[in-house]
């Protein structure tokens, strides 16, 4: 069985300044390794429910919490966390739903190359660095609210305000630039809202790549256990279209990001987390990787930099974030023989989109 938790979660408000990160963390584990963990930190002793957010602040919580960290069973063969950077989830959409859908219809891949990479990268780093703090606030909260509610006047004024920052005396030749792909995807912008239920829910692309990743290590198709959380229950349906597409299974993608489909996963569920063990185990780990991950100035800074340098933090390389330059090189070498994207489209009629 997988277990899968998460922490930071902020629908659609993925500008939230407080939970600036949003995690999840699956632990693989038989019965058997779950009940040898119980009696080696006395989970019975302990007497309570394990929840990383009220264990912290308490001493006797934070030695338990020790006992977790160092448990052997805990490793990188039972543990795996990820996270997305919700501020750059914003221009990665931005690429992603505008740019990319009004170059495929042109015949263009904008994902040969890493160009939808490069794009998303530096339009997060261009205003990142941009002075005008109001105007790219404005800037990202048209664009969410336009996706999340596609209206004649939500358009509008994403469009508007794209032009206001291209026009700002403080935007960098090549942050117009890019910025200047956007305009012309008002050609196509009834394609690209047509189908925005799952737009800017991390859920889904954390839940994919984690599956994917235990796909590869094990090459089984294991059942799965949710935390009876909104982001798992609203998405548990697509999920599920995911892994029932009637075709034979298909490697599709580029270089080591390379997954398949159908989505190789068994059954999925939905459990309270007061009944299971292992969603407990993965509540610690998604919201210790989420303290770890958001900066802080109180009290708890010190713990926070303990968290840090746990073995199982360094180097997540499942996470939505800005690519390293190395990772952009070695993508825009790589090939794919079968699209991702183009893929999804061709089977659309096998996915549940409600």
């Amino acid at each position: 069985m997988i277990y899968f938790d998460e922490a930071g979660y902020t629908g659609p408000d993925l500008r939230n300044a407080a939970q600036p990160y949003f995690t999840m963390a699956s632990i693989k584990m038989t019965d058997d390794e779950l009940e040898k963990i119980k009696k080696d930190i006395n989970y019975e002793g302990w007497g309570k429910e394990l929840h990383f957010s009220s264990m912290y602040p308490d001493p006797k919580g934070r030695i338990m919490l020790e006992q977790i960290f160092a448990h052997p069973l805990l490793n990188a063969e039972h543990v795996l966390p990820s996270f997305a950077l919700k501020r750059y989830c914003i221009y990665a959409n931005i690429v992603n739903i505008l740019i990319e859908t009004f170059y495929h219809n042109k015949g263009i891949n904008l994902y040969a190359g890493a160009t939808n990479l490069i794009l998303a990268n530096g339009l997060f780093y261009f205003t990142e660095l941009h002075p005008n703090k109001n105007l790219i606030v404005e800037f990202e909260d048209n664009f969410v609210k336009m996706v999340r509610e596609p209206s004649i006047e939500s358009i509008a004024d994403f469009y508007r305000t794209t032009d206001r920052l291209r026009a700002d005396k403080d935007t960098a030749e090549g942050l117009f630039e890019m910025l200047s792909e956007i305009p012309p995807t008002i050609e196509y912008i009834e394609e690209a809202l047509s189908n925005n239920k799952f737009y800017i829910d991390l859920t889904v692309p954390l839940f994919s790549i984690s599956i994917q990743e235990w796909y590869k290590k094990t090459g089984k198709k294991d059942d799965v256990l949710f935390d009876s959380s909104e982001p798992f229950y609203a998405n548990k349906a697509f999920l599920e279209s995911l892994r029932d597409m009637n075709v034979p299974e298909t490697e599709v993608g580029y270089g080591k990001s390379r997954h398949v489909y159908p989505l190789p996963v068994g059954k999925m569920g939905i459990a309270k987390s007061h009944d299971e063990f292992g969603i407990q185990l993965a509540d610690v780990y998604a919201s210790a990787l989420n303290f770890a991950l958001t900066p802080r100035t109180n009290k708890f800074k010190q713990y926070q930099q303990r968290l840090k340098t746990l073995p199982i933090f360094q180097n997540i390389k499942l996470n939505l974030a800005p690519s390293s330059n190395d990772f952009i090189e070695e993508r825009m070498k790589e090939t794919a023989d079968i699209d991702p994207l183009e893929f999804l489209c061709d089977h659309e009629k096998d996915i549940r989109i409600l």
